[in-house]
């Protein structure tokens, strides 16, 4: 039988593991700078002015994206220490019932408890771990593989960009959703800002 965590109404601590919070906080960081540095960057390609604010953005993107990455493979390795999480995030076995129960909560316009625990945020954690994951190893490529000098892409990255730009996109919905319900869940006095202190 796969168990699961239970959510606390009334934590007397931060309920939140240390580690997942550096991950979180890292993860977070990165991936929000690069969905708004990729609003108003220059690739090299298109012969940016590496003076200009388009192309100090792309170096940054790809920077940051690199140490983004570095984030991700550190959450993949907790995950693989901790079944619990892989539980939590990736129920592809199940149990089903809390991500159903979760599921019947938002359609009565009710918010499922927060904290770490199986249910419909757990999985939709997982797939948008999955989404920066792939936009992130495709953008690492395209990072070590770039032609530079403002030569354009062969055709093997002529591949990958647009479909680094296509997760970007998914990414960009599941950022919308993710922020949208935090603060949802902050309106309702619920302990979701616990996750954005790795120090406690």
């Amino acid at each position: 039988m796969i168990m699961c965590a239970e959510a606390n109404p009334k934590p007397s601590r931060n309920i939140w593991p240390r580690e997942g919070r550096w991950l979180h906080a890292g993860i977070a960081f990165g991936v929000t700078w690069q969905l708004w540095s990729s609003l108003w960057m220059e690739p090299n390609w298109k012969h940016a002015n590496y003076s200009s604010i388009g192309g100090i953005l792309f170096s940054l993107h790809s920077w940051v994206g690199l140490m983004t990455v570095l984030f991700i493979l550190w959450q993949w390795l907790w995950i693989a220490s901790e079944p619990q999480i892989r539980r939590e995030i990736f129920p592809w076995r199940g149990p089903w019932a809390p991500i159903l129960a979760d599921a019947r909560m938002l359609l009565r316009a009710r918010l499922p408890p927060t904290g770490p625990r199986c249910g419909l945020a757990g999985l939709m954690h997982g797939l948008g771990l999955l989404a920066v994951t792939c936009t992130g190893v495709i953008g690492s490529v395209i990072f070590f593989f770039l032609p530079q000098s403002g030569t354009p892409p062969g055709g093997t990255l002529h591949m990958l960009v647009p479909l680094h730009e296509f997760l970007g996109t998914v990414v960009w919905v599941y950022w919308i959703g993710h922020v949208g319900m935090a603060a949802l869940h902050a309106w309702h006095r619920e302990p979701i800002w616990g996750i954005f202190r790795p120090m406690d």
